[in-house]
Order: structure tokens, then sequence, then C-alpha cells
């Protein structure tokens, strides 16, 4: 036992008087009293020189005789920690006393022990669970201050443990219907009169997935998190877009699994994200108009050098190429005033003069083919006669002195108008072109670009396929009725 105490103590309940019968190495440095006739009067001095000044009324109340002997009556133990100075630093001691009987004498017995480590263990401890908690708590208050409600349920017995709403949210008329907890107590027919009473939309997804049977199966799968999406029906207003959160846990003193159900207004999180795509969409469409801009210097650079060759030898073709060079440049630039469709016609007008000029680079290398049955629709400027670049440049070019051919085609197939640009050149991978494209990767051929518009202005599409050394065939659909015809550029 006495491995176990820095000091014990015999003392007479009676007299006071005591003794000293142990002291470790440590506790001989306190310089304290071995024996001495009243341990009661020698008590405030000694605490005074080794105990710690806010531990000292403390364990001077503990320690005198009017605590002490009635604490140790009837077999039972006084018990009392407390901080002892040693070598500048504050240590933790624990002092248990208990009267016992010897020899017909009665003798209080008191142990002291070093027991710093294990209290600052639990001094730490008890400052991590106090943080944790009150994380906890400003985490639970950050949720609950932005929710416009919230659910409180123990799944395990299907009650209902507490509800709010936030009536600016959903409206003083709503919130007057919902039960008060009085009238239902069961999380289950709580939330079916929910989904009876204030869903309106999404309402088969939310039953489901507020369910007490879909929550519990989350939770013993391992899920711990579950969402939905609906709307709730608000007086005198639109439907409220509403996310729900479902939190699921175990509570540790009854075993129980809980819910914890956050509800989230997503108007103005809707409203921002609808103006920030907004802002992607003009801003990309701002990044393609510049593009367009740049109208290829080296093929203006060479046109002209062509044209300028050809106006020694044949000035009428010079001045035919000039009235086609004039139109590609108008093209261009219109292109860059606005984004507004305009009829096949003038798009058709824009190609053939383009293919005009590359006619007279590339000679009989180069065959143009047009099967047009349908001309009467419209096309966003520059959305065609790219295509057939790129199947020049991409695909007959490549081929060398053997050359090839593009196709124009046009047609009605059901509520669509169909474009297609075919030729029979090198061809390419178009799956690993995209894939390059979207990890950041140069858009050579700018089919991204093209789709992008189409699909925003028009709500067309555009879809590319193509066999390595075969070809490649660009298809562009645009819907007869209900095209969204837009402008970004105003």
């Amino acid at each position: 036992m006495a491995e176990v105490y820095e000091a014990i103590y015999d003392i007479d309940p009676e007299t006071g008087a005591y003794d000293m019968y142990y002291m470790s190495d440590s506790y001989r440095g306190l310089n304290l009293a071995k024996s001495g006739p009243d341990f009661f009067k020698a008590l405030p001095e000694g605490v005074k020189r080794v105990v710690a000044p806010d531990d000292f009324s403390y364990v001077v109340y503990m320690l005198s005789r009017e605590t002490l002997l009635p604490s140790v009556a009837d077999g039972k133990k006084h018990t009392l920690v407390y901080r002892i100075r040693k070598n500048d630093r504050l240590v933790y001691h624990q002092l248990r006393a208990v009267l016992v009987e010897t020899d017909g004498r009665q003798h209080l017995l008191m142990g002291v022990r070093d027991i710093d480590d294990v209290m600052r263990q639990m001094l730490r401890r008890d400052e991590e669970l106090y943080s944790e908690r009150q994380r906890s708590e400003n985490y639970l208050g950050a949720i609950l201050g932005t929710a416009a409600a919230y659910i409180d349920a123990n799944l395990t017995k299907d009650l209902l443990a507490a509800h709010s709403s936030n009536k600016d949210a959903y409206g003083k008329g709503v919130l007057e219907q919902v039960p008060d907890m009085e009238k239902i107590t069961c999380y289950t027919k709580f939330q079916n009169w929910v989904s009876e009473h204030l869903v309106c939309g999404n309402v088969d997804a939310y039953k489901r997935i507020s369910s007490r049977e879909y929550l519990l199966d989350c939770y013993n799968r391992g899920c711990r998190r579950a969402a939905v999406s609906f709307s709730i029906a608000a007086e005198g207003k639109d439907p409220v877009p509403c996310r729900a959160l479902y939190y699921l846990y175990r509570e540790k003193a009854t075993d129980d699994i809980r819910l914890l159900c956050v509800m989230y207004d997503r108007t103005e999180q809707q409203r921002t994200e609808e103006k920030m795509d907004e802002m992607r969409t003009a801003l990309r469409m701002s990044r393609i108009r510049n593009s367009a801009s740049q109208m290829k210097p080296h093929f203006l650079y060479n046109a002209l050098g062509s044209i300028q060759e050809v106006m020694v030898e044949d000035p009428s073709r010079a001045a035919s190429l000039l009235d086609d060079f004039t139109v590609h440049l108008r093209s261009c630039i219109r292109a860059m005033d606005n984004d507004e469709p305009i009829p096949f016609e003038t798009e058709l007008e824009y190609v053939r003069a383009y293919t005009h000029i590359e006619a007279m680079r590339l000679g009989d290398r180069l065959k143009m083919n047009y099967e047009l049955e349908e001309t009467a629709f419209s096309i966003l400027p520059l959305s065609v006669q790219p295509l057939v670049e790129n199947a020049i440049r991409h695909g007959v070019y490549r081929r060398g002195k053997q050359g090839g051919t593009v196709t124009l085609r046009t047609r009605s197939e059901g509520g669509f108008w169909v474009v297609e640009v075919e030729d029979d050149g090198i061809g390419f991978d178009v799956d690993g072109y995209e894939r390059a494209v979207m990890y950041g990767g140069s858009d050579s051929t700018g089919i991204k670009n093209i789709r992008f518009r189409l699909e925003k202005i028009m709500g067309a599409q555009l879809e590319v396929a193509s066999v390595p050394d075969k070809g490649t065939l660009a298809t562009v659909r645009i819907p007869k009725e209900g095209a969204g015809f837009e402008s970004y550029f105003g």
C-alpha cells in the first residue's frame, strides 16, 4: 500500500497527535513535520506552505476536525483533491481518510498520492468534450438559424420530439394549420400530414425519403444522411422550393435511432443560381464572339495573296473572288455584331463564298456537293460555314494530293430541320477529342462553341460522328417550333 502513496499519516482522533510513518522522496522535499502533538492546529501553517493558494481555504475546511471526523464516522471514507506546489509547478494530489480500530484504539489514517497524470488527462478530456459540445451547439445553432423548419424525432419509437417552422418562409396561414405536439406525437402520422397538406411538388419522393422505414434502412446500411427537394404550398405565394436534410444518429443513453430533419427555403438560392447561370452564359458567349472576331488572319493573308496572283492572269475571275472574299468578311463581321438567327439562304451564301476561295487554293482537290431539300428556315450566322471549314481543313486538306469531297445536305425530319456536313477525309477520334476539350485541351475545330451557341440560342443540337480514315458527319437538328431564340449580345 505504501508504494501507492506519497505519504501516510496516523492521527489520534481525540488528541490530534500524529505521525507520518511513510514519506516518498518527492514528498520529503516539502519539508513537512513527520509528527506533532496536534494535526488540526498545525494544519493551516502546513497547508499554507505547500498547497496552491487557490486551494488553501478548501483544504483547510475539508481537513478541519469539524468536517473530517463526521465524514469518516460509521466506516465512511473522506476524499479530496487539491494541488501541491512542487518544483515550481502545481501537482494534483488526492487525500483519502478512513477511521480504523486497532488494539482497542481508533486511528485516523490518511494517505496522500500523486494523481497529476490522471487528473490532467481527465481535464484534457473534459476540455475536449466541452469544446465538442460548444462546436455542436454552434453548428446546430447555425443550421437551425438559417432553416425554414426543423423536426426532431425518435425513429426507433416512431415518436415526434419537437418541430418548429419559420413564419416568414411559409406564411402565417400555412403554419396555423400545422398540428401541435398535443395532437400528433407519432412521427409517421406527422409526416403523412405534411405530405398531404403542405408538399405540392415532388410529393412521391418526399413521402418515400421522409418515411420512417426508408430512414431506418438508410442508417442500417451505414448512411447517416438523406436529402430530398420538394415544394411547399404557401398561402398567397408561388410554391416555395425547399430542400430537406435528414441527419441520423444513435442516442447513446437509449440506443435509439434519432433524426434531426432541417428544411431550407431555396428561393433565394435558386434565384442566385439562375443569375449565375445567366452570367456564365453571357461570359461564354462573349468569349465565343471574341474568338469569331479573330477571323483566322492566316486565311485572310493567303486568300488575298492568291487573289493578287489571279488578277494578273484572269482579272474577271479575280473580281469574282473579291466578291466572295467580301461576302466572307461580311459574314464574320455580322457574327461579331449580333447572334440573331438569319435565313439559311444567307448562311448558304457565306458557305459558297468561303468554298469558292478555298477552291481557288486547292483546285481539283476539293469537290463540293449540295443536296438541299429545304432552305426556308433560320439558323445562326457562322454555324454551318465553320462545319464546312472543318471538313475542308481537317478532312480534305490533310489527304494531300488525293483531296476529297464535302457534301452539304438539308431536309425536313419530323419536328426538326436537319443540316448535315459530311466529308470523306481522314476522320478523327470524337470521344478522345471531347475528353481533351473537357480537360482543358484546345478546341481546334470549334465544335464545343458551335454546339453551345446552337443549344443556348435556338435549342438546337449538334452531333458529330467520325471514323478514322473514312470521314466525318456533323448533324445539326433545329426544332421547327418552340425554339428559344434569345440574344446574348443585345
